[in-house]
């Protein structure tokens, strides 16, 4: 699993170190932001879902009894405040990959917004598998849901991605073939 700070940041936090505690709230806040705007695919919402992350990191930290597990436990609120938040909001959400987001260069406008279509229980298991290079059984615990789940999420998001990207001339643009691999 990806490590979101170092384990002496996460044990001095975890120890209610506050100076250690904003050190880690330093650490984490890109990546919640990212994985937050990857879910979300609206830049002031994921602003939003990872501030809160983050201030529920704040207020939980000390609870949290082990270090190895912050990592899931952090992708888990991030998860879990995405998802919060694109329910709550009316607006509409998936031109927002066109406006204002900035996606990251390995991947294309044209792959987000092939995102932007999946479902957010899809695109979900999608980014945390691809973009944070989880595996499924990593992704199971995470979401909370059973590892038959995830490999199912999985090969339904290949095959809409696929739908989607199918007649995409992936191979005269180099940063589209490495998405396209992916994606197939």
């Amino acid at each position: 699993m990806t490590r979101w700070a170092s384990s002496e940041l996460i044990t001095g936090a975890m120890s209610g170190d506050a100076a250690a505690i904003e050190r880690l709230i330093v650490a984490v806040w890109p990546a919640c932001f990212r994985l937050a705007a990857s879910l979300i695919g609206n830049r002031s919402l994921a602003e939003d879902a990872a501030q809160e992350s983050c201030a529920i990191v704040h207020r939980k930290v000390a609870a949290l009894r082990s270090a190895p597990a912050f990592d899931a436990w952090l992708y888990r609120i991030v998860a879990r405040e995405a998802s919060r938040l694109r329910r709550t909001y009316s607006g509409p959400i998936s031109t927002a990959y066109e406006e204002g987001f900035t996606a990251d260069s390995t991947a294309s406008l044209d792959v987000w917004r092939a995102l932007s279509v999946l479902s957010p229980a899809l695109r979900e298991v999608t980014v945390l598998f691809y973009f944070d290079d989880l595996k499924s059984e990593e992704i199971a615990r995470v979401l909370r849901v059973p590892h038959a789940t995830v490999r199912t999420r999985l090969a339904r998001a290949r095959e809409r991605l696929r739908a989607q990207l199918g007649n995409y001339d992936f191979e005269s643009h180099p940063v589209r073939s490495e998405v396209a691999q992916h994606a197939c």
